[in-house]
């Protein structure tokens, strides 16, 4: 685990070493969590949780380091805050952190740029039921699709999937997010 952890450690130092073309961007989304639901155990000790959705943003920072013609590989570091009202006193809360390698379509002809990018983090929740949050390790796919609105200006639309680390037993809970929002390019 710790080799994976220094992996990630050299790709974002990385962000910031890109060739002369290289190109960053900053974005913030309003999105959209999902949670799904787990059975763990046996017999009498299964412990059951519920689905949660929680709403809020996912605010991040890309770099493609290498061109290679329309195709650009990088890497991608995302925070996500989202919660809801829910019917518990606490509320639906997800948190979450993620970076990864990202590969970006991209040509100066056509104004959008589809991409997809697998990442691997921490996310907590506090699975609406509990005033503080279990952290677990996470991993997420994402695919997008970015259009330009202007110059160094794109609307981002984008959906992913993946699974956390549930509080039960170990199992792992599936995990989706969608997005929309704004990219800023430089």
């Amino acid at each position: 685990m710790g080799k994976l952890w220094a992996a990630c450690l050299v790709l974002v130092l990385g962000m910031g070493c890109g060739s002369a073309k290289a190109q960053y961007g900053l974005y913030a989304m309003g999105s959209g969590g999902y949670l799904g639901s787990v059975n763990a155990g046996q017999g009498s000790l299964v412990v059951s949780q519920n689905s949660l959705s929680a709403y809020g943003g996912t605010f991040g920072f890309y770099d493609s380091l290498l061109h290679a013609g329309p195709l650009h590989l990088g890497a991608d570091a995302r925070y996500v805050i989202e919660s809801s009202g829910g019917s518990t006193r606490y509320g639906n809360q997800i948190r979450s952190g993620l970076i990864g390698p990202r590969l970006a379509l991209r040509s100066r002809g056509v104004p959008f740029s589809p991409y997809v990018q697998f990442e691997i983090g921490g996310v907590g929740t506090n699975y609406g039921y509990y005033a503080s949050r279990s952290t677990s390790f996470a991993y997420q796919i994402q695919v997008g699709l970015d259009y330009a609105v202007a110059r160094h200006v794109d609307a981002r639309i984008e959906y992913g999937g993946g699974q956390i680390g549930s509080a039960f037993d170990g199992y792992r809970q599936g995990m989706q997010q969608v997005g929309i929002g704004l990219v800023v390019r430089f």
